[in-house]
Order: C-alpha cells, then structure tokens, then sequence
C-alpha cells in the first residue's frame, strides 16, 4: 500500500520546522543537555531511553524521543562494517487537537529511498509501516518517516507492552538499515508529556 500523498504532503510549515529541529535534537539526545537554541528547551525529564522534550514558545510542539542503541546496515544481504549516518531517532509526537493524538516519526540518519516503507517490528511480534515522503523536496522530508494515521493509537499501545523495536529502512542508495530501540522508560515518558503538555 502506498502512501496518500496529499496526506504526506499536507504537513505544514511548523511540522517541517519542528523536523529541522528533530535533526539537530539527535546531537544531544546522548547527554540530554541544552540546544543552546531559544526554541526548544534542554530535555524536561528522562525515564532510561526515553526523553521528555517541550517548547518553549510553542505548546503544541512537545514530544518524547529515543535514539537506537544499535545500528546495521545490509547491501546485498551482506552486512556492512560501517555506512555513513546519524543514529536513527524516534519520536511520539503529542498532535494538540481535539483528540489529542500523537504521531510517529523515524529520523533515519540518510536520505530514505523516495516512497518507501520502513517496518517497526515490536518484540518480533507487532509491525507498524512507516512511509518515507512521496516526492521529498526538503532535507526534513528526505530523512523522515512516519506512521499513516490510523496507526498511530497501534504504534504507542504496541510500544508501551514492548521492551525492544526493530526499524528496518531502506536508503535512496538501497542500503538495508535496521535500528534497535529499548523501550524501558517508554510509558513513563508518555505519561510525563501528558502532564507536560497541554493545551491552553
């Protein structure tokens, strides 16, 4: 299944924004400090590998985040000894409407191959698809995939039982990735940024 583009195409300015700042977020994942920028303050709380993060200026910008404690690459069904790349990064974005949704989003490290699916598998049991953009014009775009909608309850219920999740991606080179996250913290995090992050 392919994704709806204009679904894809529809996220407006501030998420494309909010994305430029997902990829500088990624250098300072590891010690939780400061981005030394005005828009987004240093981590709120930390629960093992999940990080509460909120804006300042923006209270509907507010998310949690965890990077892969491991990562492969594959080409040719060989694994490789090492590819060029910054760790994968997920999120669970707390969307404030009248539902309070969330939405995920896979930061690969690399330019994703335009269109493809990216597979989280939870606990080698539940898979959720992400989908890299149709026609990716912006860096954001080009790095980035993310959950349809009607997944996005699934995926936080599947990553609150689970204790590991595996992404495996594609690159625009072909190269097989696959990023392994830990979830321990992963429900205590979400709880956090429900008290954190409300709307006015």
């Amino acid at each position: 299944m392919k994704p709806n583009s204009n679904n894809v195409s529809a996220l407006n300015f501030k998420m494309l924004f909010f994305m430029v700042f997902c990829i500088l977020l990624n250098s300072i994942l590891a010690t939780k400090s400061s981005f030394g920028q005005d828009n987004l303050r240093k981590a709120e709380k930390s629960f093992r590998d999940w990080s509460v993060f909120v804006s300042k200026d923006d209270p509907e910008m507010c998310f949690i985040a965890s990077q892969s404690i491991k990562g492969e690459a594959f080409r040719n069904n060989q694994k490789l000894p090492s590819v060029n790349r910054e760790k994968g990064t997920l999120y669970i974005i707390k969307i404030l409407n009248k539902d309070s949704e969330y939405e995920g989003t896979f930061y690969a490290g690399y330019p994703l191959q335009v269109g493809s699916k990216a597979v989280l598998e939870i606990d080698s049991k539940e898979k959720i698809v992400f989908f890299a953009h149709p026609s990716p014009k912006a860096k954001a775009e080009k790095d980035h995939a993310w959950a349809q909608k009607y997944d996005q309850k699934k995926l936080v219920d599947h990553l609150k039982k689970g204790s590991k999740a595996v992404m495996s991606a594609i690159s625009h080179r072909n190269t097989v990735t696959k990023d392994t996250f830990m979830l321990t913290g992963f429900s205590d995090a979400l709880s956090e940024l429900e008290k954190r992050c409300k709307s006015n």
